[in-house]
């Protein structure tokens, strides 16, 4: 049986995520290899071997599997096919290929979560827009509801919340669903970690603050400002899925709190995830480490919390596109218990995530109030 550091660890993408994974397993001077398409990746510089391939080309991922022992992923966006033949030619695939191929269609997920009796909102599949337009004529369709694609969404992306037929008019003619529109108080999420010895560590129950414009997650905060009720019902309804899904690595849980007080699943993502963010400074284990914890099979971490953190996005900003250029990052460093996180980015765009800064502080108020002012002054444009 080969040793920790004798195991090649693959990383199928070469974004942020993968960045913060590899500088956790440099920190226990593990074998990495990582495949992207961009030859400038983030990630280029701290593996062991850098490759560069298309995440979708069946061929790349298949040749770049080969050299691993264990493989793993960063993005959901990647070529299925290939991740099932490699775990039949008893590569160790983690998150397994079936888990992922639920994921990565919205409309399975969802048929997912009503067969394992996991909570949900209502939904409707349909393969094109004329089924759907057939359904609002028939007055079938109750608005608002929510747009989404079944596949390739991803950062606010293939998301549109529908507020009469109107909005209609410039959906793309795809697969799709339409989800009941949920009346909620709060997003929520839970981050689970669960090794192959079936070992389960949860973090904290967070919750997101988004972007009314582009739909993204533009704070995170820990831990939720919910009841200790409502924190065991989230945490073990994330667990149930992370169970049911046989995830092997982390798995975040997004959730609504519903005005009634319930708690729904809206989707979930089988990697490390924005929202976990925060645990590089606020807890002993950060997702990162448990994530390679996970997929080698090894003792999960503590995954404590005491106090306070927020986690903002630093993301590009309107109107800019191309090399990218910071303004004011210099503030930040007069800060106490503020970290900064730049990803390495070459090339700025509207919404893209070009960096994190997260504030651990004893008191939220005081936390959220610096988390404002730094948004306010941190500004991501183009040269």
């Amino acid at each position: 049986m080969k040793g920790i550091q004798e195991i090649k660890i693959g990383i199928i993408g070469g974004g942020q995520l993968g960045k913060m994974i590899l500088i956790e397993a440099n920190r226990m001077n593990l074998k990495t290899l990582v495949l992207d398409s961009n030859k400038n990746s983030p990630c280029k510089n701290l593996c062991n071997n850098f490759y560069i391939g298309k995440l979708d080309n069946y061929n790349d991922i298949l040749e770049f599997g080969q050299r691993c022992d264990i493989i793993t992923f960063e993005i959901e966006h990647i070529n299925i096919d290939a991740l099932f033949k490699l775990e039949n030619m008893g590569k160790k695939v983690y998150p397994k290929p079936h888990t992922l191929s639920i994921v990565q269609d919205k409309s399975k997920q969802k048929k997912f979560y009503n067969e394992n009796n996991l909570p949900t909102s209502k939904y409707r599949y349909y393969k094109n827009l004329n089924n759907l337009f057939l359904n609002i004529k028939n007055g079938e369709i109750q608005f608002p509801c929510v747009w989404k694609k079944t596949k390739f969404g991803y950062d606010g992306f293939g998301v549109k919340v529908l507020k009469s037929e109107k909005d209609t008019l410039d959906l793309p003619d795809c697969e799709m669903i339409i989800e009941e529109f949920v009346q909620f108080k709060k997003e929520l999420a839970v981050i689970v970690a669960r090794n192959l010895n079936g070992e389960i560590k949860t973090y904290e129950t967070v919750e997101m603050e988004f972007n009314s414009f582009s739909n993204q997650v533009e704070y995170v905060i820990s831990p939720s400002k919910i009841s200790e009720a409502l924190n065991k019902k989230a945490i073990n309804i994330a667990i149930e899925a992370t169970k049911k899904l046989d995830v092997i690595g982390l798995l975040a849980v997004e959730m609504f709190l519903t005005d009634e007080d319930n708690i729904v699943i809206n989707e979930v993502a089988p990697r490390p995830h924005n929202s976990g963010h925060f645990t590089i400074e606020a807890c002993p284990t950060s997702q990162f480490e448990q994530h390679l914890r996970s997929i080698l099979n090894l003792a999960l971490g503590n995954t404590n919390h005491d106090g306070c953190a927020i986690m903002l996005n630093l993301v590009g900003g309107e109107g800019f596109e191309g090399n990218v250029r910071y303004e004011n990052l210099n503030e930040i460093f007069s800060e106490e218990n503020t970290h900064l996180h730049i990803y390495g980015k070459e090339k700025t765009r509207p919404n893209r995530k070009m960096g994190h800064i997260t504030i651990i502080c004893d008191k939220f108020d005081k936390a959220y109030k610096k988390a404002k002012s730094i948004k306010e002054k941190i500004k991501v444009k183009a040269i």
